[in-house]
């Protein structure tokens, strides 16, 4: 992955584009910080269809049976509530 700062982005934008379109993704910094990545449209569709969304991900523990096996139960008993500002 290429990485411009903003200011040759912004000059050689087509180029980038079309690097993108290539199925390269183009990674784009601003402040000498990661700000945005640009990819094809066909690449970003293929990626969200593949996450699990977060209703997906509760049914499946939910069938499994494994939903809420390491949360505890009542926090409000391991701690009683107001004690921190005594």
């Amino acid at each position: 992955m290429k990485t411009y700062p903003l200011n040759e982005a912004r000059a050689d934008f087509s180029k980038l584009m079309d690097r993108a379109l290539a199925g390269d993704p183009q990674r784009i910094t601003r402040y000498g910080k990661d700000a945005v990545v640009v990819v094809s449209e066909a690449a970003w569709a293929a990626k969200t269809k593949s996450a699990a969304s977060l209703g997906a991900l509760i049914a499946k523990h939910a069938r499994a049976g494994t939903f809420g096996e390491d949360m505890i139960p009542e926090p409000w008993l391991e701690r009683p509530l107001g004690k921190d500002f005594e």
